[in-house]
């Protein structure tokens, strides 16, 4: 919710502001006739934006090569955003205004309403596309009241801003979204290469699965972290502001008597130090937040496996009432071959058909997995499995096992376990 939050409120307040330095300057030079080709260029890009949104929801790609691609793709958006704002907030405001003084000295509606429109929609893409990365992390209902709620800040800064009765400092806010997007922007990284190790296309090992798969799939680690970062950076913005106001009113209140160039350069060396050593404090802090967080996340990510029945093969076959994969729960198994041990579970998907899996991975092996509702989780890596997506070979998801329904019993020829003997004894 926190980083839908922080995505919406920082594009929108970056859209709202563009809007409302247009609607100022038009009321400056008289032409608030040319207010309605700014709304109307804000409805169509807030629309199309909208409808993008819907269709990325709509589709709801559970393709993992898909998921990262989307992911290291916001990452890279939420780079340029930062360098963007960074390199032209200082002149944003005489940016706008000069191209459109240009247009409205040519008359062109057209021009104005284009302008606006493209300003508006490159923020409403990004946003989509970030939020679409984001939320493959992240609860439905608390991403979209995330989301809504940056958005009706965004709107108010922008209805205030054009009131005159904003007092927000944007380079301070701009400074302290920025480090935060930075944070965002290394999630989605480091998000979109696990995802992209799971379908394959980037090597994984099971070491590091096992290191950063708990992290990326869990949403406590990121909310608290990010909420942790928000606060030292405020703090630290807060105390900032304080140490500068002190010293420009020490050198120059009014009747006092101005201090000597050497007075001012260790004022100005004591001020540097303060930084130097508030930003180790806070960088300190910041990492034992995220040390906690991590602790925390590991000792929950890890359940133990249920128990598994053993059974017993017959001419080569084993075999499993189809009764006992009946109420939708896992089943483990577990069958002595001439490989060394196996297991593998069977359980009944959302749509009535048996599943029969290897109770492993080609990347995490033999590690097991747990059920949580309709979602099974590797014990390795805690990535999510949808229990409709077993006999889906790749990624995390479980071994595909081969077998045939006789009857009222499930058989499994015993050669065919043994063929993944190997990955338990790793595990």
């Amino acid at each position: 919710m926190l980083e839908q939050l922080i995505i919406t409120l920082r594009e929108g307040v970056e859209a709202a502001l563009m809007v409302a330095i247009a609607i100022i300057y038009l009321r400056k030079i008289g032409r608030e006739d040319l207010n309605r080709v700014v709304y109307a260029a804000l409805g169509l890009a807030f629309a199309i934006s909208l409808a993008g949104a819907i269709v990325m929801t709509r589709l709801q790609w559970n393709d993992d090569r898909f998921e990262g691609i989307t992911m290291v793709i916001a990452g890279v958006f939420v780079l340029s955003m930062v360098y963007w704002m960074q390199k032209t907030a200082r002149h944003l405001r005489h940016e706008i205004e000069g191209k459109i003084e240009a247009l409205v000295g040519r008359a062109s509606a057209t021009g104005l309403f284009l302008f606006v429109f493209f300003m508006v929609l490159r923020e409403g893409v990004e946003t989509v596309l970030m939020l679409t990365a984001v939320s493959f992390n992240t609860s439905e209902l608390l991403a979209w009241m995330g989301s809504v709620l940056g958005l009706v800040l965004a709107v108010l800064f922008g209805v205030a801003f054009v009131k005159g009765a904003v007092k927000v400092d944007l380079r301070r806010f701009f400074r302290v979204t920025s480090y935060i997007l930075w944070f965002i922007a290394i999630q989605l990284f480091i998000t979109g290469a696990h995802e992209l190790s799971e379908a394959g296309v980037l090597p994984a090992s099971r070491r590091e699965m096992a290191i950063i798969g708990p992290i990326v799939s869990n949403e406590v680690f990121f909310f608290i972290v990010v909420l942790g970062l928000a606060g030292l950076l405020l703090l630290r913005e807060s105390r900032m502001k304080r140490a500068e106001a002190a010293v420009a009113v020490g050198g120059g209140a009014a009747g006092a008597s101005q201090p000597s160039p050497a007075v001012l350069r260790r004022e100005k060396a004591r001020l540097k130090r303060e930084k130097l050593w508030s930003g180790l404090a806070y960088g300190a802090a910041f990492l034992f937040i995220v040390m906690f967080s991590a602790e925390y996340v590991y000792s929950r990510s890890i359940a133990s496996l249920t128990p598994a029945t053993l059974l017993t093969a017959h001419n080569g076959l084993v075999s499993v009432p189809v009764s006992q994969i009946e109420n939708g729960n896992l089943h483990r198994y577990k069958v002595i071959t001439p490989g060394g041990p196996v297991r593998f579970f069977a359980l009944r998907k959302p749509n009535g058909h048996l599943a029969l899996a290897f109770d492993a991975c080609q990347i995490c092996g033999g590690k097991g997995y747990y059920q949580n509702g309709q979602m099974l989780f590797c014990r390795n890596c805690d990535a999510p499995v949808n229990t409709a997506t077993i006999g889906i070979y790749g990624g995390c998801n479980p071994i595909p096992l081969q077998y045939q329904v006789v009857g009222n019993q499930v058989l499994i020829r015993v050669g065919v376990l043994a063929g993944e003997a190997p990955l338990f004894r790793k595990s």
